[in-house]
């Protein structure tokens, strides 16, 4: 099982499985046998991964591995200078509770499996909060420093105010992150606590707010108003309409 967005990949091999000697140039990778035994090469040293031993590999590192046939192995591979990943000098061994792992592996990859590909705000999103997560985990649950409420609720009001006047358009994270003087996870934390909504789930629900009042209008094609939304697709307009309003935009033009 492979699951990809442009700074993260999540993989999950069962069962017995070999691999030949290889290194990622530009990727840091975490392995972690949740059940069975990994046999790993690392460097031309031999080493043996039980269920819970988590290596942590720089990029470049040359390695290769081969599993037990009962074995169950997660693999992240996390992009060098992706920002937030937090595996700067990481140590090269780390005990990882194999069930925590698991639990969060099914997390980030059902979340990575429903965001829409061409949103880049959601791509951004989905990616910081399972790069914290990572980060949370190779740090052994340490946090970061909150921010002062006041100071938090004011940047919020700017990056409302902001994305007010250009929902319709790309946004990303960095921009949001950047007006609220934040990093990416104390950001969309600090947004979804003001708004009960992570960032992007308010830009799409400003979207069918609108979308609604074109419909009532009834001067504008479904596909039209999908684009003039900022959606990429009339299909991702749909998906979207139908989860918030519970029924088709055309159901509600003619309901109106």
């Amino acid at each position: 099982m492979k699951v990809a967005l442009p700074q993260l990949e999540l993989h999950k091999i069962d069962n017995q499985f070999q691999n030949i000697p290889h290194a990622h140039d530009d990727q840091y990778q975490i392995t972690v046998p949740v059940k069975g035994t990994c046999y790993f090469n690392y460097e031309n040293r031999d080493m043996t991964l039980g269920a819970g031993d988590g290596l942590v590999l720089n990029p470049s590192d040359r390695h290769y591995f081969h599993t037990s046939d009962d074995a169950s192995l997660i693999v992240i591979r996390v992009n060098h200078g992706s920002g937030g990943a937090g595996i700067t000098d990481p140590a090269a061994r780390q005990h990882l509770e194999p069930g925590a792992m698991l639990s969060y592996f099914q997390r980030w990859a059902g979340q990575m499996l429903t965001v829409e590909p061409a949103d880049r705000l959601a791509v951004e999103e989905t990616q910081a909060m399972a790069l914290h997560d990572l980060q949370q985990i190779l740090r052994g649950g340490g946090t970061e420093g909150k921010p002062a409420k006041a100071a938090a609720d004011r940047n919020v009001l700017r990056v409302l105010d902001y994305i007010h006047a250009r929902y319709a358009e790309q946004l990303d994270i960095d921009t949001l992150s950047a007006i609220a003087l934040q990093s990416r996870y104390h950001f969309i934390r600090s947004f979804k606590l003001a708004t009960g909504m992570t960032p992007y789930q308010y830009v799409l629900h400003l979207r069918v707010e609108e979308a609604k009042a074109q419909l009532r209008r009834g001067s504008s094609t479904v596909t039209e108003i999908s684009y003039s939304m900022g959606f990429s697709s009339p299909s991702q307009f749909y998906r979207t309409f139908m989860k918030f309003t519970g029924v088709t935009p055309e159901y509600y033009r003619g309901q109106s």
